[in-house]
């Protein structure tokens, strides 16, 4: 409870207050409870002060110093505190419902279970904050810093965070459903479990994120940086990512099924067990990408380039290999049947035992490729070149009409 020498001190005013707490430094102060709506407490000096279950709605706290102080369960509902400071003050469960925080520092401060959704966030100092389980719902964080900020399952489904800076906070479980996130800085980012469904995060910064088992199906990552991300079990089936960078990252046993990954960048990632069935590939970047056990059935791999691609054992029945070159690429044990090579640069692959069987071959370059115990069965050979190939039955192949 309250003690009733605060009280007094309090209900004085600004002026008051200040200077008797000037001359008590170091008295632990109790206002929990206290009704204080309306109050007028613009640069008061409340560091370390106990506000807990306090009712501070339309009051006016600007400027005033709130380190430390606990408003835990607080109402602050239209409550101003616009350029105050509440490093490291607990806000957990306060009302906050149209709290003004244009301004403020909220460094390392506690938002647990709090509702900032129509809360006024302009220029807020928020980095390294505990903002779990907080609904953030259709806010807007536009340019904001949320760097290093704890903000485990937090909702933003609908928040506009464009510009925005979350590099390195904890994510895990949060919700991005349908979220703006064009040009944001998710670097270094734990995105474990997030969901960031329909969310559009086209320019974004995803160099090194821990993206294992997030959900983008459906999100926009065009020309977004995923460059040594860890996407493993990740979805992002009907994902846009034209021209997205992938390059190093883990993206084993991820789903890319119907995604637009045209001129995307795989090179040196790891595709191992990846379901990229009817993606769109074409141009893409492959070089010494790890595609082994893949389902690329059905995938558009047109003009793509893979340089010492490993396609061991990959699922590639009906896909669109036409213009691509996989020089010296690893497809030993890979189904190709009813795939389409017209035109493609085979240069030097290693097919041990793939099936060709019934692919469109015609006019492909298979020199110095290895097709040791491969089947060519019923395969369209038109124009094809085996020169110095390995055939099936051990034969030094030719070009053939």
């Amino acid at each position: 409870m309250a003690d009733l020498n605060h009280i007094r001190q309090i209900r004085g005013g600004t002026a008051i207050w200040n200077q008797w707490r000037e001359k008590n430094p170091t008295e632990a102060i109790d206002l929990s409870k206290l009704d204080l709506r309306d109050a007028q407490l613009q640069e008061a000096n409340l560091c370390n002060v106990d506000l807990s279950q306090v009712n501070l709605s339309c009051a006016d706290l600007s400027y005033a110093d709130l380190d430390g102080a606990n408003l835990s369960h607080a109402n602050l509902s239209q409550t101003n505190l616009s350029n105050a400071s509440l490093t490291g003050a607990n806000l957990s469960s306060a009302n906050l419902t149209d709290t003004i925080f244009n301004y403020a520092d909220v460094r390392d401060a506690i938002f647990r279970r709090t509702n900032l959704g129509s809360a006024q966030l302009i220029d807020v100092v928020i980095s390294s904050a505990n903002l779990s389980h907080v609904d953030f719902k259709d806010s807007n964080f536009s340019g904001e810093n949320f760097q290093n900020a704890n903000l485990v399952g937090s909702n933003f489904s609908g928040a506009n965070l464009n510009g925005a800076n979350l590099s390195g906070a904890n994510l895990t479980q949060a919700c991005f459903i349908g979220s703006k996130l064009v040009g944001a800085n998710l670097s270094g980012a734990n995105l474990k479990s997030a969901n960031l469904s329909g969310a559009n995060l086209t320019k974004a910064d995803l160099i090194g994120a821990k993206l294992v088992y997030a959900s983008f199906r459906g999100a926009i990552l065009n020309r977004a940086n995923l460059s040594n991300a860890l996407l493993s079990q990740a979805n992002l089936s009907l994902a846009g990512c034209v021209m997205a960078n992938f390059s190093e990252a883990l993206l084993d046993a991820a789903n890319l099924s119907k995604a637009n990954l045209g001129g995307v960048i795989f090179s040196g990632a790891s595709l191992i067990g990846v379901d990229l069935s009817d993606a769109y590939l074409s141009d893409a970047f492959l070089s010494v990408a790890n595609l082994s056990e893949a389902n690329l059935s059905g995938a558009n791999l047109s003009n793509t380039y893979a340089y010492k691609a490993n396609l061991n054992r990959v699922n590639l029945e009906r896909s669109n290999l036409s213009y691509a070159s996989f020089l010296e690429a690893d497809f030993s044990m890979a189904v190709l049947t009813h795939a389409n090579l017209s035109k493609s640069q085979l240069v030097g692959i290693y097919a041990d035992s793939a099936d060709f069987s019934m692919a469109n071959m015609e006019g492909a370059n298979f020199s110095k490729a290895n097709l040791t115990m491969a089947n060519l069965y019923g395969s369209i050979l038109t124009l094809i070149n085996l020169t110095d190939a390995i055939m099936p039955d051990g034969l030094i192949g030719v070009k053939m009409r």
